[in-house]
């Protein structure tokens, strides 16, 4: 699909609703997979690394496709945002292989290793 100056703005608000509907997907593993390596007591230090993480690269992101869109005023808007959506579905895929990756036996194994060691009392 692509935008033009005469898209309709019921299409585009389909378009951020599919978004935002699967952002809501995204942040539960990420949350979970943060948490599920960690002793009790350094849980929550876990998940508000991960939240802080989350919204640095929420303020990145808006600031980047931002400054690609502002960059090429002279193409129009909706020549423009194809950059951005360019940016943004290279990061939607970049965070889906992450999270294939963070959730395998490999990284179940991993986090269990983890959580031994920091659980284990010093000698």
């Amino acid at each position: 699909m692509t935008l033009t100056a005469a898209s309709p703005v019921a299409e585009l608000a389909v378009l951020y609703a599919v978004v935002r509907h699967r952002l809501g997907f995204l942040n539960p593993p990420i949350s979970n997979t943060a948490v599920s390596g960690m002793p009790p007591a350094q849980a929550g230090v876990a998940a508000s690394i991960a939240s802080t993480s989350r919204q640095v690269g929420s303020a990145l992101g808006v600031a980047v496709t931002g400054s690609l869109v502002a960059g090429r005023d002279a193409a129009g808007f909706a020549v423009a945002s194809h950059s951005g959506w360019a940016v943004l579905g290279g990061c939607g895929l970049a965070a889906g292989l992450i999270g294939v990756a963070s959730t395998g036996r490999w990284a179940a194994r991993s986090a269990q290793r983890t959580r031994d060691l920091l659980i284990a009392e010093p000698e």
